[in-house]
């Protein structure tokens, strides 16, 4: 159970995260660029890694409508497996992040890099440049399944092997989105961040749920309305 100190911390923790992303948000929205954007991005457009074709690979599988689909098929097998409290909140957190990630991008209303200063290897949709749909999309849903994996939940070949394909895509997709030219390293940030300040929420809500300090209607909780503890640590 999580002491009055540590939950006054967390929550000092999380506010100045908030804080951060607002200012680095407002920043980006009165500066096409900020210091270190044109830098980074050069270096890392001449590194071999992470490549054309892994770019565009990770890019593909991790747009916003994939990760909302992935996302619902997670929330979906929860529920039918009894983790039906756990299935309300990613699938609410899952709600939450589409409908930040349109209203920031409208906001922020940041262009693209231009091409004049990156070289531009990928096309684009017609949304803004910040925050990055990908980065906040694969950070918020691949962070929830590899804290879901790491809480004793899951068989342990099956949850190792969801860490694994989560730090995947966690590392590639935020280089591939620089490499390609089609975010600048501060698109990146700001994603992480509003990302985190989601994924914290789930987080709470959960250890919230499991202590009885939040609780379900009937319908949405079971006899594992709490995620089991492994018998074989004990």
């Amino acid at each position: 159970m999580i002491s009055s100190r540590a939950a006054i911390a967390s929550a000092a923790a999380w506010l100045l995260l908030l804080v951060f992303a607002i200012a680095l948000s407002a920043l980006a929205a009165s500066h096409n660029t900020l210091q270190g954007d044109r830098g980074l991005a050069t270096w890392l457009q001449d590194q071999p890694f992470p490549g054309q074709t892994l770019s565009d690979g990770v890019r593909a599988v991790t747009q916003t409508e994939v990760i909302l689909v992935l996302g619902a098929v997670a929330a979906l097998v929860l529920w039918v497996t009894g983790y039906r409290s756990q299935a309300v909140i990613l699938a609410l957190g899952l709600v939450t992040m589409g409908v930040l990630e349109v209203g920031l991008k409208g906001l922020v209303d940041r262009p693209r890099p231009d091409p004049e200063l990156v070289e531009r290897r990928a096309g684009f949709d017609s949304s803004g440049s910040f925050p990055s749909g990908h980065v906040l999309a694969t950070t918020f849903f691949y962070g929830a399944v590899t804290y879901f994996a790491l809480s004793n939940r899951l068989e342990r070949m099956l949850g190792w092997a969801l860490i694994a394909v989560s730090c995947f895509f966690l590392v590639t997709v935020p280089l591939a989105s620089v490499w390609l030219g089609v975010h600048w390293p501060s698109d990146i940030l700001g994603s992480w961040a509003w990302a985190a300040l989601l994924l914290a929420l789930l987080i709470a809500a959960d250890h919230a749920i499991a202590v009885g300090r939040v609780r379900f209607p009937r319908t949405f909780t079971s006899n594992r309305a709490s995620w089991p503890r492994d018998e074989r640590h004990n």
